[in-house]
Order: structure tokens, then sequence, then C-alpha cells
């Protein structure tokens, strides 16, 4: 099918779902829909795009910033994609209850790599921050892809923005990736440009007019280091001038392969997958025999790509995780504290 013509039926479609989203926030915004506050400050994460933002490492950096300034923390999330129902507690802040696939792969992530950090997967944010406060005591809620969940109240709005991503480009889905219109970003307090050390000066001009007040902020992605699906620490040397097959499940694999190449490889071969992918016992053959046949050292991809393999039939030694972490600046950090009562277990940061 012609992909202009493609694009004109998906026209009428993306009109229709401005009009549901324009009238859900209307709703919202004159207090048809009610909107639930907490007993605790709420912190939510979000998008205004579908995907790839850098959401769950942003999450992870948020959740360990307030745990290291004192404060109880849960991650409340819907748990994309899992193969469960209703609420599943992933952590209790001692350990992890949930598998990856009770949980979803996004959910258990962050419940590995937070641990002292209550994370419950439920469609129902509300439901999950109540569970969180009433049988866990925690004093801070960090909502995650929660922009558009409007029935949790909040302290704060922050949103993920890319910054590979030009904005004057971006369309409501499905005609495009946006999630509601541009409108939406006035509930925004703060916008992160994520995978970038700087703010994009022409693109915070064209986000700047739909809401001036935004706080905006950069935030960077760094290499945390590679580990075997062991778990044992390699260095980054490693794989330094090595033939590499990289391979993900994104929802944005552009900054995966940006990141593999800074690790300076010889050559890499890179195979993509759709977001959150259940990897089989076939597909780990077969990335395997293609490593074999580009005479691969090595085959690298992400821990949340990690989380969803299988378990291998076959040696795989020669597969490494590549362990990804965000930078917050330190305007994300004071704008936060900012909005949280004093915590009387704070502790140097």
């Amino acid at each position: 099918m012609n992909l202009g013509f493609l694009k004109c039926l998906l026209l009428p479609v993306a009109g229709l779902y401005d009009l549901i989203t324009k009238s859900r926030n209307l709703l919202y915004d004159h207090s048809i829909f009610k909107t639930i506050k907490m007993p605790v400050p709420v912190i939510a994460v979000g998008n205004i795009t579908a995907g790839g933002t850098g959401k769950t490492p942003f999450v992870i950096a948020m959740s360990k910033f307030l745990s290291g300034n004192g404060y109880r923390v849960a991650v409340v999330t819907r748990g994309y994609r899992r193969q469960s129902e209703g609420q599943v507690i992933v952590s209790d802040g001692r350990q992890v209850l949930a598998t990856p696939s009770q949980a979803g792969d996004e959910p258990y992530l962050i419940a590995e790599k937070l641990p002292g950090t209550v994370v419950i997967a439920d469609a129902d944010r509300v439901a999950a921050a109540h569970t969180a406060i009433d049988k866990f005591d925690c004093n801070v809620i960090v909502a995650d892809d929660a922009f558009q969940h409007r029935k949790l109240g909040r302290e704060l709005n922050i949103v993920l923005w890319d910054s590979h991503t030009p904005p004057e480009h971006e369309r409501l889905l499905p005609f495009g990736r946006l999630r509601e219109s541009w409108r939406g970003l006035r509930r925004a307090d703060i916008l992160v440009f994520s995978k970038s050390d700087e703010i994009i000066a022409d693109q915070k001009l064209y986000l700047q007019k739909y809401n001036s007040q935004m706080l905006f902020c950069a935030a960077p992605l760094i290499v945390g280091g590679l580990s075997d699906l062991s778990g044992n620490i390699l260095s980054a040397a490693k794989v330094m001038g090595k033939t590499m097959l990289a391979f993900c499940g994104l929802g944005n694999p552009a900054q995966f392969e940006a990141t593999v190449q800074k690790l300076n490889p010889a050559d890499i071969i890179f195979r993509q997958f759709s977001d959150h992918y259940k990897y089989s016992v076939n597909d780990l053959r077969q990335l395997l025999a293609l490593a074999d046949h580009y005479q691969c050292d090595f085959l690298l991809t992400t821990e949340k790509d990690a989380i969803n393999l299988p378990e291998p039939e076959m040696d795989s030694s020669k597969i490494l995780i590549l362990k990804i972490e965000l930078k917050l600046d330190e305007k994300i950090k004071a704008a936060v504290l900012e909005n949280l009562p004093p915590s009387t277990n704070s502790v140097t940061n």
C-alpha cells in the first residue's frame, strides 16, 4: 500500500484521537473527572510521546536520589505487557517478590536496581499508591509513565523529551507519536531533555510556546559498565576493538546503537526487535549463529532485553549486558526537594 495513501487514512483516526484526549482532559480540568490527592507527595514521570525517552533509567535515578535523602520511596507503575492481572507487589523494599512475567520487564528491572524501594505494578495507580502508603509506610510516590494518568494527584509533573527527536515533526497517534496535543505540556512542571547533556536551544524554543513556566533540564545517559549473564562485572575495555553483534527490543533503538558506538568496537552488527520483545530459544540460537557467522567476539544487549531472554540451552558466555545510568541535573534535584517536606532521615548525597 502506498505510504502517502496510508497516512491519509490515518489522519481522520488521529483527529478522533485528538477529540477523545481533549475531552478527557477537559473533564479533569473542570473536576468532572476527579483527581485523588494522596496524603504523601507524588512525583509523576511520563512522556507526551509514545515510548523511547528513557523513563526507566530516570525513575531509577530519581528513586535513588530520594532514598539517598532519607525518604521511603515507592514506585508505582502499570507493568506494561506483564502476564498477570490486578495488583502485584514486585518488591516490598526487602526483596524482589515477582518474576519478570508477573511484574513486566521494566518494573522487574526497577525492583532489581532499587533495593530498599517498594515497587508495585497496578493499572490503577491510585490503588497502588494507597498500598504503598498503608502497607509499606512510604512517604514519597514516584509514579512511572503517569503524565496522562490524571486520576492520581501529584505535586510534580516531569515530562521526558527525547532530544534526538525534532518536536515540530511530531503528530498525534496513530499518525505520529504524540499521546495528546502539545497543549498537554501546560500541566508539566519540568521538561527533561533525556539522553542529552545539554538543552537543545531550538527545541526549547518550540516547546516553551506551550508552557513558558516549565523548568528545562538535561539528563544524559552514561555507560555504567558491562556484565555477563551471571552478573559478573566486566570492564568496558573488554569490548574495545572487538567485533560485536548488538541487539535490542526498545521503543527507540537509536540511542542504544549510539551508546554501543562509544565503546569503540572494531565492528558492530545491529539487530532490532519490537519493544518489550520476549526472546524465544530459537531467537537466541539464531543470534548466536549469526554472531558465529560474522565471527563476532561478543553479543551485546540491554538490561531490559536480558530480562526477556530465555534460559539458554547452549553456551551463552559471549552475551554481555550493557548497563546504562542516567545522571540527574542539580536543577532537577533542587526542584524536587522544594516540593517535598523535609525528611527526618536525610543523609548526605
